[in-house]
């Protein structure tokens, strides 16, 4: 881990800076066992810190937190074999009808027990990453050290930690540079596997990715892959449906767009379905199961010193009147914030109103290309842009207030308020489209406005995306190597250290919140009006490919290696999906039965019926596969099952059912063993 500090001589411009000065910083990291090596800059403007911590240490922290380690499964199958002789007996387990894809010690894994020598040796042990044989082998990897080293800096001192709140440190600039350094043996190998030009988005090194930047960012890839994979056979009878759109003389109203509707509804089901299904598989082989249970309190989290009223033990408290307060005042702003963009929205179509109307329509046509459309398009694109960059900050704000206790229920809410924003700001203008337009008032016809809005969204997201997370990142960089080259000492080449310090910020929970919410939205854009506009399928699986691309290289060449975190799952994005699945299901059955002309010669209120049959009767398809579909596969299931059962023998001595010895008789207990001919009422 690296620090990068200021000089105490600097100018102070806050107290938190007079408080944790360079010595006070330094104080608490010793006092919580780390060991740190400073220098100056090349610069010589600034102070790098390197910290790293004992193994001895780690072991006290990992048995202090319970974290988690896998097994060897080699060694806990010789020990289960042999039993403990006095308190269980040895194990056996065999799965005859062959219900379990996986060995029966594979992928299991224990808390740290640092107080039992005897743990010890059923811990998987790694070697260094460049295949040094001379170097011994721990039970920690390198993103296992970290993680560690993160809890020690932020626990508190009576934990024995060093009781730093490093995202308050950087806010308020008593520290310049928080970071991990690059392992360069592993980056490269990494960077090998995974950034490839072309690479199918289900064979990324996703096991490589998650021991090296952790499992969130691990889960996130995994997930990205997962969509995207999926997204190819949907683009496919998206283009057959395009196809028969085209034949039509470029008129969606053809029966090939409601049956593809009916597919990507279904393929919601599946989508989500399926995911579930992998996210618990890669859980339970990555030791995550329960990890929501056992998160530690985030450093932020302010409370009052209590007793849980449970068990006893001290907690940090925080009254649930006060969160519900906070709570109704970020209701109050976000519903203002939603009304602005409704406001928004409404101006773009009275200006579309005023590009439509005489006589700027006749100006509005450039070498035959009618501009009434594509101007109003645009300007909602670079709308839905700007709004969501402004909320952004709000968003974030307003969750900090919130005070949440774990880094999950912190993101948790976070997801929820940015996605309630996101979803009126992105999809405002194409509900006014598809269903409160007057059809009069649309150019060409809805159907056709509408395809043409979606496209020009499409198209500036993949645009505006990939200038700013390729662009921006670099210019950046280069520009603040640029002003770093022109302090140099030039007798003195800057450290390693220093040239990661350099690179762009990659913020663990904003970073691949971001990208979910990015895909969220992709999600609905892909799946809510696909019978305007069935390409948008396509157009997603495009955006993905080079998504997965463009974010591995960000990685791995362009940001500083963020802080590994633990994951259990992808959060409330999963619900989402699933909601918007279901509103996919609605939307794209209105726009059939009342904004299509397929039904042109029907009654409004067979409209309504036709509507209501279509509606209802894909809503229970759906249901059907996901009551069908398992959420946690059966092998999955047995094997969390068997990882219960090892445990209790191998960490609890848990007595095996029968090993109680049979009662001994002695003479004041002997039984009556006579067996008489017949009852004589006794």
């Amino acid at each position: 881990m690296v620090f990068g500090i200021r000089l105490e001589d600097d100018e102070v411009f806050n107290a938190y800076q007079r408080k944790f000065t360079i010595r006070e910083i330094l104080n608490r990291l010793a006092a919580g066992g780390m060991e740190t090596r400073m220098y100056y800059n090349a610069q010589r403007d600034e102070i790098c810190c390197k910290v790293r911590c004992p193994v001895e240490r780690l072991q006290k922290e990992a048995g202090r937190i319970g974290y988690k380690l896998l097994l060897d499964s080699s060694v806990l199958r010789s020990t289960c074999q042999h039993g403990r002789p006095g308190r269980w007996s040895g194990l056996v387990i065999q799965d005859e009808h062959n219900q379990c894809r996986y060995e029966p010690y594979e992928h299991l894994h224990a808390p740290y027990l640092s107080d039992r020598p005897d743990m010890e040796s059923l811990y998987k042990r790694y070697g260094d990453a460049a295949g040094a044989g001379s170097a011994p082998k721990i039970v920690f990897r390198g993103v296992d050290r970290l993680k560690l080293m993160y809890t020690i800096m932020v626990a508190k001192s009576s934990e024995g930690g060093c009781n730093l709140d490093i995202v308050k440190l950087l806010k308020y600039k008593a520290i310049l540079g928080f970071f991990p350094l690059h392992d360069k043996v592993e980056l490269r190998l990494l960077q090998r596997a995974w950034f490839r030009y072309v690479q199918a988005p289900w064979a990324q090194p996703i096991q490589d990715v998650k021991d090296y930047y952790g499992e969130k960012i691990g889960l996130y890839f995994l997930w990205l892959g997962h969509y995207t994979t999926w997204l190819l056979p949907a683009s496919i009878c998206g283009i057959l449906a395009w196809i028969n759109v085209a034949a039509a003389g470029n008129d969606p109203n053809v029966p090939g767009t409601a049956a593809f509707s009916v597919f990507v509804a279904l393929w919601c089901t599946m989508f989500t379905e399926f995911w579930r299904r992998r996210q618990a598989t890669y859980t339970m082989r990555w030791g995550m199961t329960g990890f929501e249970q056992e998160e530690q309190t985030r450093p932020q989290f302010k409370g009052t010193r209590s007793t849980n009223p449970v068990d006893g033990r001290p907690i940090d408290y925080f009254p649930r009147s006060e969160a519900t307060k906070r709570f109704v005042f970020s209701a109050t702003v976000i519903t203002a914030l939603v009304c602005v963009v409704i406001a928004a929205v409404a101006s773009i179509f009275l200006l579309k109103e005023f590009l439509v109307a005489e006589p700027q329509h006749d100006r509005m046509q450039v070498a035959g290309v009618d501009l009434t459309t594509i101007i109003p398009s645009l300007c909602n694109a670079v709308q839905i842009q700007i709004m969501n960059a402004i909320y952004g900050s709000v968003a974030i704000w307003l969750n900090d207030l919130e005070n949440h206790r774990t880094d999950t229920a912190y993101e948790d809410n976070l997801i929820a308020k940015t996605f309630m924003f996101q979803f009126v700001n992105s999809y405002a203008s194409l509900v006014w489209i598809a269903f409160i337009k007057p059809r009069d008032k649309c150019v060409d016809t809805c159907m056709n406005e509408l395809a043409t809005n979606l496209g020009a969204i499409f198209l500036t997201r993949l645009a505006v995306g990939n200038l700013t997370q390729v662009l921006l990142p670099l210019l950046k960089a280069r520009a603040l190597q640029r002003r770093s080259a022109a302090a140099l000492d030039p007798e003195r080449m800057p450290s390693i250290a220093e040239k990661e310090y350099v690179l762009e910020i990659y913020d663990v929970m904003l970073g691949p919140f971001n990208d979910y919410a990015e895909m969220a939205i992709q999600f609905g854009y892909a799946t809510l009006f696909v019978a305007a506009y069935p390409l948008s399928c396509l157009m997603a699986f495009i955006n993905n490919y080079i998504a997965i691309r463009v974010d591995a290289w960000k990685l791995l060449q362009v940001c500083r290696r963020p802080e590994p975190r633990g994951a259990e799952d992808i959060g409330t994005w999963h619900t989402i999906l699933e909601i918007m699945g279901v509103i996919s299901v609605v939307s794209n059955s209105a726009l059939i039965a009342f904004t299509s002309d397929l039904f042109a010669g029907h009654s409004t209120a067979q409209r309504i019926w036709i509507f209501m049959l279509f509606e209802h009767g894909v809503m229970l398809f759906k249901y059907a596969l996901a009551v069908l579909i398992p959420d946690v596969p059966q092998d999955v299931t047995i094997q969390l099952e068997r990882e219960e059962f090892v445990l209790a023998k191998v960490l609890h001595n848990e007595p095996d059912d029968d090993d109680d010895p049979p009662v001994k008789e002695d003479g004041a207990l002997l039984s009556d063993r006579t067996i008489r001919q017949e009852d004589d009422d006794w």
